[in-house]
């Protein structure tokens, strides 16, 4: 695991209510890193935030992180179901 995705479990554990009601699926290909968040419909709304501003902070500070290595990081939020 990266330390990309260690940094998003663990700011998502800490927005959600319930840390089984969400998991992490990583791949990476090359300087890119794809974080796939597949969370229930009950703690979605938690994870983006009013106008999305949540999930566009964790996105940011993922991406600034990783340009320090020539990294890209891309995040995306799934319903689980």
């Amino acid at each position: 695991m990266s330390r990309y995705f260690d940094t998003v479990n663990f700011l998502v554990e800490n927005l959600v209510e319930d840390k089984s009601s969400f998991h992490l699926e990583s791949n990476e290909k090359g300087k890119s890193i794809f974080i796939k968040i597949i969370v229930d419909e009950t703690n979605m709304g938690k994870l983006i935030g009013k106008n999305g501003r949540i999930i566009t902070s964790i996105r940011t500070l993922i991406s600034s992180i990783a340009k320090k290595e020539n990294k890209i990081v891309k995040i995306e939020i799934k319903k689980a179901g």
